[in-house]
């Protein structure tokens, strides 16, 4: 597992999203074309999220049950809260299927009712700083929990760290201060 350094208490990604992507030309349509190396647990998380292949969601579940690292870190959780997801459209949600399956292995309360967010704009594009402050001023937080339970912040990638700052910032501004977060992959590099 990676560590990932922030505002919350433990942070980590599971592993590398890509080892290498090298451009190979433009297709009919000027569009570039990279050949891309990708880590297990990158290469399962491509098929699902953009191949909304269901199948590799059981090989991404087994690579995290097999991790003993892993184990350590879930064991320091009480309660998962997946991140919203950026696309409402897709009929298989990455973030949710996963913390599901990852909330039942290890028995841990799953809580999708708690994060939401107002947003409807594409937000890859924008510089990092912008990107931080339009997603802390759409996220919502409905519901209760415990202050002094141990929350987790799942996401599938990590990547500029805009989305899981704004969600702890804005926790830690409703009082909630025991934070961590994971997520599958993070990209080599950021925005």
């Amino acid at each position: 597992m990676i560590p990932i350094d922030e505002p919350w208490e433990k942070g980590y990604a599971f592993d590398i999203h890509t080892y290498e992507s090298t451009f190979i030309g433009s297709n009919e349509f000027g569009h570039p074309m990279f050949y891309t190396k990708r880590s297990p647990m990158g290469q399962f998380l491509y098929e699902l999220k953009y191949g909304q292949h269901l199948p590799v969601l059981e090989q991404i579940v087994e690579l995290i049950v097999n991790d003993s690292s892993f184990h350590q870190f879930i064991n320091s959780i009480d309660i998962i809260l997946p991140v919203p997801p950026s696309n409402k459209y897709r009929k298989i949600q990455p973030v949710q299927v996963c913390s599901e399956k990852i909330s039942e292995k290890f028995e841990k309360e799953l809580r999708s009712d708690i994060l939401g967010s107002t947003n409807k704009d594409e937000l890859k594009d924008v510089p990092t700083e912008e990107k931080y402050q339009k997603i802390k001023d759409a996220i919502t937080v409905d519901g209760k929990i415990k202050k002094a339970k141990r929350i987790l912040i799942f996401d599938d990638v990590y990547d500029s760290g805009s989305t899981l700052n704004a969600i702890t910032t804005v926790l830690k501004g409703k009082g909630y201060l025991n934070i961590s977060i994971f997520t599958l992959t993070k990209t080599r590099k950021a925005d």
